[in-house]
């Protein structure tokens, strides 16, 4: 089985893999169950990826996001995505700063 770069994922994501890990898909091929529930599964985690944005940044920010998510081994699109998602969810950058000057 290929091995998943796990290194810009998060905890959610790296438990997904984990609980997969055990799994004989070759054991399922056939199995019209499991079929329809994991047809639903990415049916579900797709309809979550329901906008699309147009930005504009710098070319020299842009190349240096690219050269990361390259490094990373990921495309530069999913690095975009991951690190908004990152914003969001986790305590961002600049609110640790103004934190710190209060």
């Amino acid at each position: 089985m290929n091995r998943i770069k796990t290194n810009y994922i998060d905890g959610e994501e790296k438990d997904i893999i984990e609980s997969l890990k055990d799994i004989d898909i070759n054991s399922i091929k056939n199995d019209k169950k499991n079929i329809k529930l994991l047809a639903k599964s990415a049916k579900g985690y797709i309809a979550k990826q329901d906008k699309s944005i147009t930005i504009r940044i710098s070319s020299e920010d842009l190349d240096k996001i690219k050269k990361s998510a390259s490094y990373k081994g990921m495309r530069y699109q999913t690095l975009i995505k991951n690190i908004i998602h990152q914003y969001i969810y986790l305590k961002s950058p600049l609110e640790t700063l103004q934190s710190n000057q209060k």
